[in-house]
């Protein structure tokens, strides 16, 4: 070895013994629920891609989506993972959000009575549903125009609460039909009633689950965000992979969802809800806008760019997976 290399490589050790280790950026994240949507976020915390990529990430499980905002907007959280529909309606009442990242597909099962085997037999039933103006109910509806059901041939049960409630009502027979993500529509399929189908067979480009954050501390913070978008791709891609379906379940299992259920929500979200790399599709979002303007949600719908900006997913993906050169 030269003289010149030997005090290369002596300079680059020195360096590296010398040079004070970096504490990890810390992220507060805030979810709605444990819900799979999250099985990325769990994979990433589980197998360290977040700590590997430079940052501490802090989760909060929030509850409902309002207070969820209300701790965004009082500065607990700095990302926040939210139905796409909302982040729109949000921002279109003003609100200082953008949206950096699809999580997934609307995937959500409509799930009916066992005694029913078509759409034309749910003429006169009962849906129960949510709120009339969530973004996933404006979809079934125009699926249920689709198979012959128009407004006013089935009847509606609103705010009726999340899934578990939901689905006591249509075991209990006060409502036939309603939607659901899984596990609970796993569950249900579990318990006799039947799947007639899912949103993403129909709207495969309508963003459902997304990433996003206070606008002003999203273009302050660009190297967190897109570090944290690494961790969470890297996590994606490690969940896609077959090989890692059993721990993935594993993992799952070990936030509390009952294993019964596990194979088929997995094999549901990696067909249906999960969006690769998080790409944003100008497409998904116009149609969110859509539908949200057919609802009396929001009044106009000003374009991609007003809601969203993808250049940190597409910065943070370009990043893990461009060639050396």
């Amino acid at each position: 070895m030269s003289k010149y290399f030997r005090r290369i490589f002596l300079l680059g050790f020195l360096l590296i013994i010398i040079s004070p280790v970096l504490p990890a950026q810390t992220i507060r994240v805030g979810t709605i629920s444990q819900s799979i949507n999250n099985w990325p976020l769990w994979i990433a915390q589980s197998k360290g891609f977040f700590t590997a990529e430079g940052v501490d990430v802090e989760v909060t499980v929030t509850g409902e989506s309002e207070h969820q905002l209300d701790m965004v907007d009082s500065q607990q959280l700095e990302i926040f993972h939210q139905a796409a529909d909302h982040f729109v309606r949000e921002i279109e009442d003003g609100k200082d959000y953008v949206i950096i990242h699809t999580i997934t597909r609307a995937a959500n099962d409509l799930i009916v009575r066992p005694e029913f085997t078509s759409y034309e037999e749910l003429r006169g039933k009962t849906i129960a549903l949510d709120n009339l103006q969530t973004g996933y109910w404006l979809l079934y509806r125009k699926v249920l125009q689709k198979y012959g059901l128009n407004p006013g041939d089935y009847h509606l049960s609103p705010e009726s609460g999340g899934p578990r409630n939901r689905m006591k009502k249509v075991v209990d027979n006060d409502a036939q039909f309603t939607y659901m993500n899984a596990p609970a529509s796993i569950q249900a399929e579990l318990d006799g009633f039947t799947r007639f189908t899912n949103l993403a067979e129909h709207f495969p480009e309508f963003p459902a689950s997304s990433i996003g954050g206070r606008k002003t501390w999203v273009e302050s913070n660009q190297d967190k965000v897109v570090a944290y978008l690494r961790g969470y791709i890297r996590a994606s891609e490690w969940l896609r992979d077959p090989v890692n379906r059993e721990q993935a379940i594993d993992i799952a299992e070990d936030v509390g969802h009952d294993r019964a259920t596990l194979p088929g929500s997995y094999d549901t979200f990696i067909k249906n809800g999960l969006v690769r790399y998080g790409t944003l599709s100008r497409e998904g979002l116009q149609l969110v806008g859509e539908v949200l303007m057919e609802g009396n949600v929001i009044e106009s719908y000003r374009g991609m760019e007003k809601y969203a900006d993808p250049t940190y997913q597409q910065k943070a993906k370009a990043e893990l997976f461009s060639p050396v050169e």
